[in-house]
């Protein structure tokens, strides 16, 4: 890792407020609140309408199983589960999970926030080329982005759109959904991070939670219309408080950046995690994905204590900006698909990362500054799970008892033949024999690649590979 010489305003971001018009909206029009409880435990078993509607009910994680256990890294893992088959979350080909946050990070405490002990998951809304536009609109537009709750000790879980006022004014009267790949969300108080990826970073507030007036299946409006609201069938709805944008945008986020170059002067917001590490001020890490380039950037910004008496829980401003702690260029490594950042009781800056490599077997790398090893690379195998891996996240404490597990999740599936068949430009079918996929290259049913799993933060298969 290259530490950065910053100057002037590089990577910094300035803030567009909603939080007025989150408030009003919550007042006015969203007032039937939701806490945190009533996500997470409220099974519903009948729509807005009053018919009985099974699609709303919790769904539950479960034991992965068969093959699709190659999702797992081969550390031992104190959780591992894969998602409900009951509505296809495990399998949809629509539906991709990004990013992985926890009330473990977000707490300082007991890992608990309103007494519950929870996992947030992000995903994107993917269309496939060869769908009509008609099916690319409205709650199935590209990118749509929503947010899963998953209860630790349940194993249940909830999903809620995340959406934004159509204005800054304390009178919004409107609310859209949100759009993004949502590659990195932190949780901290009261308050998720959620990445936008060429402009900067979205913040929503988890005590603005609202059940909507219309919701079920059959239900794909947003919004307030004719003084009812909607959120794409979901019964609640996350409001928007905070829109941290850069001051321009990157040439390209593409897989190899700009032809081989990364803007040096902005960030792809690709991921997100939280480092508490050596106290005060606690470090909002943000960190950049290149399938084909060396050298994606891993930027710290300060956040606000809670305590604070401006913006708590919130980044640090100062002249109308954010404030970075410090940034680095990860110039041996590339695709990095999550990361994370700790200081050790020496004082040095240490780096976790994980690395996709498609359906075969992506790269964990544990490093620090002066590091001078060679890595790990999807060329020489992998070394970590199928999917491939994305977000990473530290859970310190379970009640009084200190856990110091690192989450993480993967996203992938291996397509059937009908999505090869008619979706092929989006779902080739896997010809390298050492993808994962490629034994089910000609199955009838879509396999799931997709887990949630925590391992231990001192795990010699954790901390010793790179």
């Amino acid at each position: 890792m290259s530490r950065l010489t910053l100057s002037g305003d590089r990577f910094k971001m300035t803030d567009t407020s909603y939080a007025s018009a989150t408030v009003h909206l919550y007042e006015t029009h969203l007032t039937d609140h939701a806490s945190l409880t009533d996500v997470i435990t409220t099974d519903l078993t009948k729509n807005s309408a009053g018919s009985t509607d099974s699609w709303l009910n919790l769904r539950s994680m479960r034991s992965c199983n068969g093959d699709e256990t190659k999702a797992l890294p081969p550390a031992t893992t104190s959780t591992a589960w894969c998602w409900s088959s009951a509505h296809s979350d495990d399998t949809t080909a629509h539906w991709w999970p990004q990013g992985l946050s926890s009330t473990g990070v977000a707490d300082g405490g007991d890992g608990a926030i309103q007494g519950h002990r929870v996992i947030a998951v992000s995903w994107h809304y993917k269309t496939f080329s060869q769908e009509p536009a008609s099916d690319k609109t409205g709650c199935r537009t590209n990118n749509l982005l929503k947010l899963t709750l998953i209860d630790r000790d349940t194993h249940k879980y909830r999903h809620v759109l995340l959406a934004e006022p159509t204005s800054t004014s304390s009178s919004a009267s409107d609310f859209t959904f949100v759009t993004g790949h949502g590659g990195g969300i932190s949780w901290y108080a009261n308050y998720l991070y959620v990445t936008d990826t060429s402009h900067g970073i979205r913040v929503f507030d988890i005590n603005k939670l609202a059940k909507v007036d219309d919701y079920g299946s059959g239900v794909d409006t947003y919004g307030i219309h004719n003084g009812r609201s909607s959120a794409c069938g979901y019964p609640y709805v996350l409001p928007e408080v905070h829109y941290y944008k850069q001051s321009g945008t990157p040439r390209s986020c593409d897989s190899d950046a700009d032809n081989g170059a990364v803007d040096p002067d902005h960030l792809c917001y690709s991921w997100l995690s939280l480092d508490k590490s050596s106290g005060s001020p606690y470090k909002l890490v943000a960190g950049e994905w290149y399938g084909g380039v060396d050298g994606g950037r891993v930027v710290r910004y300060q956040l606000n204590p809670t305590s604070s008496s401006q913006f708590p829980g919130l980044l640090n401003m100062s002249g109308g900006k954010t404030v970075v702690q410090d940034a680095h260029a990860a110039s041996r490594y590339r695709g990095l698909q999550g990361g994370m950042t700790w200081t050790d009781d020496r004082g040095v800056l240490n780096f976790a990362f994980h690395k996709g490599c498609g359906t075969q077997p992506g790269v964990y790398s544990h490093t620090w500054a002066g590091d001078t090893r060679a890595g790990t690379t999807c060329a020489a195998g992998g070394n970590w799970s199928a999917g491939p891996p994305q977000a990473l996240s530290h859970w310190p404490k379970l009640g009084t008892a200190q856990v110091d597990e690192v989450w993480g999740l993967t996203e992938g599936i291996c397509p059937s033949t009908s999505l090869q068949t008619n979706y092929g430009q989006d779902f080739p079918g896997a010809t390298d024999q050492k993808d994962v996929c490629h034994p089910h290259r000609d199955d009838a049913s879509t396999m799931s690649l997709r887990a949630v799993f925590a391992v231990g933060f001192d795990d010699s298969a954790v901390q010793n590979r790179h």
